[in-house]
């Protein structure tokens, strides 16, 4: 699944109802659910934060590594994003 945007939540019934957007291939906007039991929120949301925070130190130090590596080179390559990077440009 791919997720452009988060449309809208709410919680009921003890389950964390979250509608995210994305665009289809014809271009229109859908949406899809994704359904989270209400005493776990807490869990998924501190996984996806040190999910993100983790990917984000790895390609910070492959970053590193190249440049490092490419400190004698005329030749220039581009860095790779953030992932904040990513998110930064969206808004």
């Amino acid at each position: 699944m791919l997720i452009d945007g988060v449309a809208g939540m709410t919680i009921s019934n003890g389950v964390l109802r979250v509608a995210v957007g994305r665009i289809d291939a014809n271009g229109q906007t859908s949406t899809e659910d994704i359904f989270i039991p209400a005493n776990c929120i807490n869990n998924v949301v501190q996984a996806l934060v040190q999910g993100v925070e983790d990917l984000n130190t790895k390609m910070a130090e492959e970053n590193k590594g190249e440049e490092e590596g490419n400190s004698g080179d005329s030749k220039k390559k581009s860095k790779k994003s953030s992932l904040t990077d990513v998110d930064e440009k969206s808004d």
